[in-house]
């Protein structure tokens, strides 16, 4: 990343690093215990070059409603100091998503401008519990950021009207006794995301470059803290101004690996198969890429030049 922000300043520009509060509990969650978390695993000055600002403010509440064209959205809640910054670079790490299929650049975009607001917006989904395997265990309850969950006759009880469906509870739940209707919220979920994605970017045409870091690619996201072993061989690095090609080129380069056997990926492992529904066997990743593309957000077509 320093060698990004040196690059930066040499062409004049003012860079800073930035990220977004959660929608979930956790050392993240505001601004103060955000950047304190940054500096710990080492993003401070003197290694970056570069302050980290929050970019949605103290709690969340500095928002920027963005006007988009979409079948869900007519407008977006975007970080405020994202949302007036004149350019940007995203820095992704690829990888699996349990919902998502995977996280890519568009992935990063949706909900690391997002405030809170704007996530919450996002997953608008309400997961459920699946009595006979739910253990009564407590750990969704001692997950869930809005106190939705109780424990009644030994078995997890969701209140969707206080559920923001941020998926913690599925998350933590080790029997997985929590699960979600695929068939009808995922798409949606996926369309929502993508949505945001493009509020983000919107007025910086033009003046966002993309890079995407193929390596240790895990089948979580990074939201959580613990990561499996990685799905596939590391690849590389991808450089574009063009997310929907960045995501193409890396859903393309990930498939096209041999699957490892010790790890989460179930299914797929040969070249040329979805190592991400092999993993999240519910998902379709490349979702993400066509309707991105739907919404002119850029080419799932590339040129691939080797450095």
């Amino acid at each position: 990343m320093r060698q990004v922000v040196d690059k930066v300043k040499e062409c004049g520009g003012l860079p800073f690093l930035t990220d977004t509060n959660t929608l979930y509990l956790g050392s993240r969650s505001n601004a103060v215990d955000h950047i304190t978390t940054a500096v710990l695993h080492g993003f401070d000055y003197a290694v970056a070059g570069a302050p980290v600002i929050i970019a949605d403010g103290l709690f969340g509440t500095n928002i920027t409603w963005v006007t988009i064209k979409g079948k869900h959205f007519k407008r977006v809640a975007i970080a405020g100091d994202i949302a007036v910054s004149h350019s940007m670079i995203v820095m992704t790490h690829f990888k699996g998503h349990m919902v998502a299929g995977f996280g890519g650049a568009i992935k990063n975009l949706a909900m690391g401008c997002a405030p809170p607001a704007g996530k919450r917006e996002q997953h608008e989904a309400h997961p459920f519990t699946i009595g006979e395997r739910c253990i009564g265990c407590g750990k969704c309850v001692a997950a869930c950021p809005k106190s939705a969950i109780t424990i009644k006759k030994k078995r997890s009880v969701i209140d969707r009207n206080r559920c923001i469906g941020c998926f913690e509870c599925m998350t933590v739940c080790p029997e997985h006794a929590i699960d979600i209707n695929w068939a009808t919220e995922i798409p949606q979920f996926v369309e929502r995301l993508v949505e945001y994605a493009c509020g983000a970017v919107k007025g910086k045409e033009g003046r966002v470059g993309y890079f995407s870091f193929l390596t240790r690619i895990t089948p979580d996201c990074d939201c959580v803290p613990w990561s499996d072993a990685a799905i596939v061989p590391d690849i590389g690095i991808l450089a574009s101004t063009d997310p929907v090609a960045i995501d193409a080129a890396g859903f393309a380069l990930v498939n096209d690996q041999p699957g490892f056997a010790d790890s989460l990926l179930q299914t797929h492992r040969r070249k040329g198969q979805d190592k991400f529904s092999g993993t999240w066997e519910n998902t379709e990743g490349y979702q993400q890429i066509h309707y991105a593309e739907e919404l002119g957000m850029g080419s799932s077509h590339y040129n691939m030049i080797h450095i």
